[in-house]
């Protein structure tokens, strides 16, 4: 990835600008989902950095004057990201946060709402996806038309929306469903806003916004949004407005757009933010004795019933390591939870085997996959970046790998069938082991077929049988496949275990079972190899 000199030396020695004025009326509301439950992430930090979420939401602030002083916080920011212990952006929190934000704003005020999310278009509507969002549950999203629904009625002198959507991150192994890149409609939807709302969208029709971990060169300090960071620079280095001055949305989006072309150039993609909409035709005049805008009261999360103890039966290795815990923080009723209580402890029932056989064998199943998960694939690494040529020497680096895969697959396909011979003890036990026992059939099915793929996947490079390289390529990749290299059977187990996933999902819904299901139901386990061109 090749950045100018002048975006390198922007984006490590740019200066947080301060608010010029500490009762400036501009607020903004900053929202950010990186670790979605049933789509792929966004990219909120480096692997294993720390996160840029808050850093980059004071930066942007700090850009548009906004005042964040302790008398006068006017800097908002719902993130999933920022601690162990953050409130979630799920739809209900989402929802009561925008009307807690417009709720306090006066007319004076220039408001600025960004959305960092994934968007996507269901029956001909356009929805922001929540942290919990299922993109194929309407009732689970959050629709563009009710939040432009709510800025309508917003008395404001100015307001923005940015639309921080259709993200995409190149250097990212991408494990679950991708929303794929902005589609005509829901470009159309989101740049028709009310008439006094201004829009900036990140991204065209039939483009991504792009991601990155780190860019090439001294400038590892951020990772992110690259529309994120042009924005953000743009407006710390753009015109020093008056505090009752307008942002000045269109030549922020003049200078954002012409460095997040640089970004996506250096990466041969193509993206081209978009303006859309109009100001207020009369601002209230800026009056600086008025009181600050007040703070609102974030949304009391949901009180939760306890379900340590079955996640903690259930813990299981992530595929490949993109699981933050983020199941324990989610809110579980009691009352979806009734009936589903232990009985007797799992160190109880492996001292009466004989009296608990499905039991014993679902336990065993899970602490199967925990032992033998294999550590290329627990870290998301593996085999996933090929030089070209093809050596002795790899091929048999590629077969020591294999060896652990082949004992896993054994091993699992054991496991597999001595839950299978259990399956008549199902129809007596409680609800939390026929629970625990058909998602443990279900995710031994699924680790079979990822083993059996990534085994595929890695024979090929010791036969040679990879894609032809162009002239200009250095290797090879291996990324996400929306079906399966694998031969036929392994198809078949893939269908059984997508159908045991919606099965458990079905009949244990507000549960943890029906949560860890979709989520792995929502996991791609296709790959393939494809040649690795560098930026041109």
């Amino acid at each position: 990835m090749r950045f100018t000199l002048a975006v390198v030396v922007a984006l490590v020695f740019s200066p947080l600008v301060s608010a010029q004025d500490t009762k400036a009326p501009r607020r903004v509301l900053f929202v950010h989902v990186g670790n979605y439950l049933y789509l792929n992430p966004l990219t909120h930090a480096v692997p294993g950095g720390t996160d840029r979420v808050r850093s980059v939401a004071d930066r942007l602030a700090a850009g548009f004057r906004v005042p964040t002083v302790k008398d006068n916080d006017q800097l908002f920011v719902l993130a999933d990201s920022l601690t162990a212990d953050a409130r979630l952006p799920t739809k209900n929190t989402l929802a009561k946060t925008i009307d807690g934000f417009c709720a306090t704003t006066r007319e004076q005020d220039r408001v600025v709402l960004y959305f960092g999310m994934h968007a996507v278009e269901k029956n001909g509507k356009a929805y922001l996806v929540p942290i919990d969002g299922d993109p194929d549950a309407a009732d689970t999203l959050l629709a563009v038309a009710d939040v432009y629904a709510r800025l309508k009625e917003l008395k404001a002198s100015q307001k923005v929306v940015i639309w921080d959507v259709g993200r995409y991150n190149p250097e990212r192994f991408r494990t679950r469903r991708d929303p794929g890149p902005m589609t005509d409609s829901l470009f159309t939807a989101l740049t028709t806003p009310p008439e006094g709302v201004q829009v900036l969208v990140s991204c065209s029709p039939g483009e991504r916004a792009q991601e990155y971990f780190t860019p090439r060169g001294p400038a590892g300090m951020f990772a992110g949004s690259a529309y994120l960071d042009a924005l953000r620079l743009a407006a710390a280095d753009g015109p020093k407005t008056a505090p009752g001055d307008a942002i000045p949305v269109a030549e922020l989006h003049k200078v954002a757009s012409k460095s997040v072309a640089v970004v996506a150039g250096a990466v041969n993609a193509k993206q081209t933010p978009a303006l859309a909409g109009t100001a207020p035709k009369v601002a209230a005049e800026y009056d600086p004795k008025a009181a600050p805008a007040q703070r609102f009261e974030w949304p009391a999360p949901p009180k939760s019933a306890d379900v340590k103890s079955v996640l903690d039966e259930l813990a299981l290795p992530p595929v490949l390591d993109d699981d933050t815990g983020l199941v324990a923080r989610l809110p579980f009723t009691e009352e979806a939870l009734k009936g589903y209580a232990t009985d007797v402890s799992p160190d109880e029932i492996l001292k009466n085997m004989e009296k608990y056989p499905l039991r014993v064998a679902t336990l065993r199943t899970l602490q199967a996959v925990r032992d033998v998960w294999p550590s290329a694939l627990k870290d998301g690494k593996g085999a996933m970046l090929l030089s070209a040529p093809v050596t002795e020497r790899l091929k048999k680096t590629i077969s020591d790998a294999q060896q652990p895969l082949a004992l896993a697959l054994v091993k699992l396909e054991i496991e597999l069938e001595a839950l299978s011979a259990v399956v008549d003890q199902r129809a007596r036990e409680t609800k939390r082991w026929q629970a625990h026992y058909d998602y443990a059939v279900a995710e031994v099915r699924l680790r079979l077929v990822v083993l059996n793929e990534y085994n595929l996947l890695l024979a090929r490079v010791r036969t040679e049988t990879l894609p032809e390289l162009p002239a200009d390529a250095t290797g090879w990749r291996l990324i996400p496949a929306a079906g399966l290299q694998s031969r036929r059977d392994v198809k078949e187990v893939l269908a059984a275990a997508q159908e045991g996933f919606a099965k458990v999902a079905a009949d244990h819904k507000g549960t943890p079972w029906e949560v860890l299901a979709k989520r792995s139901q929502a996991f791609v386990p296709g790959l393939r190899w494809e040649a690795v061109v560098p930026p041109k």
